[in-house]
């Protein structure tokens, strides 16, 4: 899972991270969503669709410079969906047929091993 990053203005110059699933803040090193519970594995740019460590969005998209708008509160609002590059990452469960012909490999090896003793 990722997670998107983008900056509040005014108060502080470091980037803010909002979960792509929920769309709650999470903090730069947080390992889970604490919105949905979603785990992060890397940091996506919303606007690019570059994704890495958190420590390369340090002062931003790396590639882009993508930082985040800023409403008129002053604060960091994330942007819309327009199609662009980003995608959801959020993989689809595997389906049945995997796990029944995974399940069949697994009980021919084991009797397989059994059959040899």
């Amino acid at each position: 899972m990722k997670r998107q990053a983008s900056r509040r203005a005014g108060r502080n110059d470091s980037p803010h991270y909002f979960c792509q699933i929920c769309g709650a803040e999470v903090g730069r090193d947080d390992k889970a969503c604490p919105g949905c519970g979603r785990l992060f594995t890397s940091v996506l740019c919303p606007v690019c669709g570059y994704s890495a460590e958190p420590s390369r969005f340090i002062s931003g998209c790396p590639v882009c410079g993508y930082s985040g708008p800023v409403n008129a509160a002053g604060l960091n609002t994330p942007p819309l969906d327009t199609g662009s590059a980003v995608v959801n990452t959020v993989a689809a469960p595997l389906p049945l047929w995997t796990w029944v012909v995974a399940a069949l490999a697994l009980g021919a090896a084991i009797l397989g091993l059994v059959s040899i003793l």
